[in-house]
Order: C-alpha cells, then structure tokens, then sequence
C-alpha cells in the first residue's frame, strides 16, 4: 500500500497539478471505503469465514489495481482513477483486520506477542518489497519513454530528465515556454510506467488470494475421513 500510495501522490501532484493538500484529500475515497468495511470485516469473516473474507478483499483489490492501471489518463484528470480508488479501499478494508485476526488467532494467548511482532514484520517486509518492485518498474519504464526526448538536451540535463518526473518538471521550469513538450512527455511517460507497475501489483494480489483459497482447500482435504 506505501509503494501504491507514492505513485498516487505523484501522479496527482506531478501530472495532474494538485498541491500537497490536494492530493492528500484526493486519496480520502480510498479511507471512505476503508474505514467502514475494516470495522465490519470481523463480523463477515466470522460468518462466512476468514479465508473466504480475506480472498474477497485482495480480489477486490486486484480489481482496483487493474482499474487503475487501464483507466488512468491525465487529459480526463481525478475521475480516470476515481472508480479504482474505491475499489482499492473496498479491497484492504475487507483483506485487512482478518487477516491481522488470523495472525493472532494462530497462536495461544500467551504468545501474542510474538504474534503482534509476526504482523508487523509481515507489513514492514511487504511494504519494502512492494515499494522496490513497482517503483523500480515504473522507473524503469519511464526512463525508456523519456530517453528519446532527454537525449535532445545537453548529457546534464538529458540525465536530471531521467532520473524521475520530478527532475522532468524542475527542468521544464527552468527552460520557460520552451518546456511544455518536456512537460507533457513527462507526463505521459509517468501515466505509462504506472500501467505495468499497477497490473503487477495486481498479479500480486491475486497471486496472494490463490494461495490463500488453495491453503483453506488443502486444510479441509486434510480433515476429511
């Protein structure tokens, strides 16, 4: 979600123009759908199971993911990625307090500790790998998008332009009126690194629903006579 939440944050301050306040405020749909279902998740997961509750949500998440990833545009602006917001907070908010619940739950009383510990570490190692996989992709992928055009400028500039949007925009203020295709180029490269780096993640999130499902499928296997 941290690695996720950065590439938001850029494309609504770099590409779409938001200030810092604005793009925080942007991302609010995300804790609408969050917060409620998060609060309420429990309650479906002791009904319909655990399992069942945790792959609905990184299904849902998946879908979110995949949403933004084909959706995004910076000519349509917030709404391209409004659906996909609500998709992704739908999705952590139901995958989120059961599978904390069921971290705690597999350990005796006396160990929830270790349990508390468990959950912080799987958020923390997740959170790291998530942020250098996708952002090494749309980096990546922006670099290549943006080369052709970099490589027209003097070899100093050409490599602030590639080191990331951030360097593109500050470069393009420097030149003046004579900056607006780099501005634009910039722009689109970062809305097409965010494609492959968003569908990953979402392979991710499916990846983790299956192995859920064919966990709980084996356990039951297990039990049979």
């Amino acid at each position: 979600m941290f690695a996720l939440f950065l590439i938001l944050i850029q494309f609504l301050q770099a590409v779409l123009g938001y200030t810092a306040l604005h793009a925080a405020t942007g991302l609010l749909p995300m804790a609408v759908m969050m917060m409620p279902l998060s609060t309420v998740a429990p309650t479906i997961a002791h009904k319909i199971g655990y399992r069942r509750t945790v792959v609905t949500g990184m299904l849902t998440l998946a879908a979110g993911l995949t949403l933004l990833a084909l959706l995004a545009d910076a000519n349509r602006g917030y709404l391209s990625i409004l659906p996909g917001l609500l998709l992704i907070g739908a999705g952590v908010g139901l995958a989120m307090s059961p599978s904390t619940t069921a971290i705690t739950s597999s350990l005796t009383e006396d160990k929830q500790g270790v349990a508390s510990a468990l959950n912080d570490t799987v958020r923390e190692i997740g959170a790291a790998m998530g942020l250098a996989l996708i952002g090494s992709i749309l980096n990546s992928r922006f670099r290549t998008n943006i080369t052709d055009l970099a490589n027209t400028y003097p070899p100093e500039t050409a490599a602030r332009i590639k080191e990331g949007i951030g360097g593109a925009l500050s470069t393009a203020a420097q030149l003046g009126p004579d900056g607006q295709p780099l501005v634009t180029a910039a722009r689109n490269a970062y809305v097409d690194g965010m494609k492959p780096a968003l569908l990953i993640a979402a392979g991710l999130a499916v990846a983790a629903a299956t192995y859920t499902a064919w966990t709980g499928l084996r356990a039951r296997q297990a039990t049979r006579p």
